[in-house]
């Protein structure tokens, strides 16, 4: 198995805007980064025997304040876990252990939704000899602001130090490359001294290249004399919230402690015209209790994390080792693009569409990511699909089809997608008519199915009716629209298209039978079983399946195709699924399978869908092996991104999306 390189990984994931990454292979080799790019910097140092090393971060942040940096202590290892991202550095005398955890655990959605992350560490002896320690973590003011010239304030709490702008521009803008500039940054670090220190403070801590090592953290105040009250541009110095705890390391003795890095947002979303608050406040804890429970859940919360990285591990292990690795890296990247929140008695987990246009709750964003949730926790499922069932009954959604999203990150009042103006009218050749009616009742189906319950189609049935008729008036040959792949531009006749139309029909018959009407879903699947049988015809063009009816001389992945077989709906022959995946073979290029004929390019997400068509065991793997070099050779250092070109692995655009929960689709094939 070849060395796996991801091309970042992921280390402060807790929703769209705590979401921290290392873009390096190496953790010191760049500073921090939030998922967009932008700097979040944190700064690890560790002192052995008077000597300042440095294992997290780039200390330098402008040329003004530019200064010799500690020499690095030696990274080993690292690791990528579900649920964690474990680093080991080493010198002559020390070993250090620095392990990066959010514990997003679906079976606990208060402990999900808790914007809590932990930075563990651990020093062991390498020489047998007992060494004097100092470590020194810190995270940047950086991350309570969208931009460096924005100005936040420094306190303390009962069991932390903040810093961040409060309700200032709270729930105020929206968008795509943005980062969230209001609420609260917090550090919590039981046993350790806070600090509050800018680049300067750290400049003195480490001395110049002559004096490296010669100062101690206690020698210099903490800057809360400074800094507590007043108003500071991050881009003046830099400051951090900071923390340092010196002790020793022996032989059977290693010297080990955990900070914990949480953000209150105070309200989250605005939902419908109102503040909408994260899932763990629902029953009205304050964010200082929820802190001070999350610092002393943290053995019990890493024990249960070790135990489900276990499970999605040994799941995915059954298909391979790569398999497990692109899992493992993905897992905290698609739960993280969401927030859980609580409204209307009813729960919202809502996705950011990110490095698109940061819409939220993107209807064709949940299309993919659900094989995740359906393996794990298929009501979460539920949180996607409420606010657009709410959306398309509230009267201002005037079309026959579903809406594409309920608005703009992190504001959903309502779908922004095609939509023009300050009244936000929708054009209709802005719109995914037959993908987003496919979509809604494919989602709802595979949830049914998963839950083993058919409660939640029961209580949207007149929706899904609405939907599904929309469906039979047009989807056997869609007219000129777009689809989910909206970057390849309008598409008229497109057969995979025309396949989710089919399935989605043929879904919403079985859920009818299964809900006492069986006269109507027989009638549903007699439609799709004709409309599989004349698309057959239509669109075979020899040793494939073509992109559009009339062009003989096209192809296309036909995703969509799966859930003939994941819903046991078995609307199309066998043959159509294994006539294709022998023609994908012909078409590997060294980083995977094109998306169609009409670019070299491809998505990572669909890539894995057809992967999950047949039984072809060699195909599934050469399409995961491919992936993984992907990822080892991409021109951009990124969160995993979804779209890129297959001769040459050169990133198209998209990045740090849900959509990759698409990949545990194998998981979902094997069950």
């Amino acid at each position: 198995m070849e060395e796996f390189r991801p091309t970042a990984l992921p280390l402060v994931t807790v929703d769209p805007y705590f979401n921290i990454w290392s873009f390096s292979d190496r953790l010191y080799d760049d500073v921090p980064r939030h998922w967009t790019g932008k700097k979040n910097a944190m700064t690890g140092l560790l002192r052995v025997d008077g000597t300042w090393f440095r294992f997290l971060g780039k200390i330098e942040q402008s040329l003004e304040n530019y200064f010799a940096e500690p020499p690095a202590l030696e990274q080993k290892s690292v690791e990528i876990l579900p649920t964690r991202t474990r680093y080991r550095f080493e010198n002559g005398s020390v070993a250090l252990s620095v392990e990066f955890f959010t514990p997003l655990l679906m079976d606990d959605w208060k402990l999900m939704s808790r914007p809590v992350s932990y930075i563990g560490y651990k020093v062991e002896t390498k020489d047998g000899k007992p060494h004097d320690l100092c470590v020194y973590l810190d995270i940047g003011a950086e991350a309570a602001v969208n931009t460096t010239d924005q100005s936040v304030r420094f306190s303390r709490t009962e069991n932390s130090i903040r810093c961040g702008r409060g309700g200032q521009g709270m729930l105020a803008e929206s968008g795509d490359d943005r980062r969230i500039d209001w609420g609260w940054l917090h550090l919590a670090a039981p046993g350790h001294t806070p600090v509050i220190w800018n680049t300067a403070q750290k400049k003195r801590l480490l001395g110049d290249e002559a004096e490296t090592g010669q100062h101690g953290p206690e020698e210099l105040d903490d800057g809360m004399s400074r800094l507590d009250g007043g108003e500071y541009a991050v881009r003046d110095g830099y400051p951090a919230l900071g923390c340092y705890r010196s002790g020793k390391a022996a032989v059977g003795a290693p010297f080990a402690g955990v900070v914990c890095v949480a953000y209150d947002d105070i309200h989250s979303l605005e939902y419908f015209g109102r503040p909408a608050d994260a899932y763990w406040k629902k029953d009205g804890e304050s964010f200082d209790r929820m802190l001070a429970q999350a610092v002393r859940d943290y053995g019990e919360v890493s024990g249960r994390a070790a135990r489900f990285d276990e499970r999605l591990q040994a799941d995915a292990r059954k298909i391979g080792g790569e398999y497990c690795r692109l899992l493992s890296l993905a897992y905290r990247q698609v739960v993280a693009a969401h927030k859980l929140t609580f409204s209307g008695g009813e729960i919202q987990f809502l996705s950011k569409e990110c490095f698109s246009n940061g819409c939220i709750g993107t209807v064709d964003v949940t299309y993919p990511s659900i094989p995740l949730f359906l393996k794990y926790c298929p009501r979460l499922i539920e949180g996607m699909l409420n606010p657009i069932f709410r959306f398309a009954a509230g009267g201002e959604w005037k079309f026959p089809f579903a809406p594409h999203d309920v608005g703009q990150y992190p504001l959903a009042n309502g779908q922004v997608y095609g939509c023009r103006g300050k009244t936000r009218e929708a054009s209709l050749s802005g719109q995914m008519p037959v993908e987003e009616c496919g979509n809604m009742i494919l989602c709802v189906a595979a949830l049914c199915k998963w839950e083993n319950d058919l409660s939640y189609a029961r209580g949207h049935r007149e929706q899904l009716e609405q939907w599904a008729q929309y469906l039979k008036r047009t989807g056997w040959d869609p007219e000129n629209q777009l689809c989910t792949d909206d970057f390849a531009g309008h598409m008229a006749h497109n057969c995979n298209l025309s396949v989710k139309a089919i399935l989605a029909l043929a879904a919403w018959g079985k859920l009818l039978e299964g809900m006492g009407d069986a006269e109507q879903g027989r009638g549903y699947r007699s439609t799709a079983l004709e409309w599989a049988a004349a698309w057959e015809k239509a669109a075979f063009a020899g040793d494939h399946y073509k992109l559009t009816f009339p062009d003989s001389g096209t192809w296309s992945l036909k995703y969509n195709l799966v859930w003939d077989r994941l819903l046991d709906l078995n609307v199309f022959d066998r043959k159509v699924a294994e006539t294709e995946i022998a023609y994908y073979k012909k078409k590997f290029h060294p980083y995977g399978i094109p998306l169609d004929s009409r670019s070299d390019y491809t998505k990572s997400d669909w890539q894995m869908w057809t992967a999950a068509l047949t039984g072809d065991a060699q195909y599934r793997d050469a399409v995961i092996h491919a992936m993984t070099r992907a990822l080892r050779d991409m021109d951009q250092r990124v969160p995993f991104p979804d779209w890129y070109y297959t001769e040459k692995a050169k990133k198209c655009h998209f990045q740090n999306r849900t959509v990759q929960g698409g990949l545990f689709i194998c998981l979902l094939a094997q069950d």
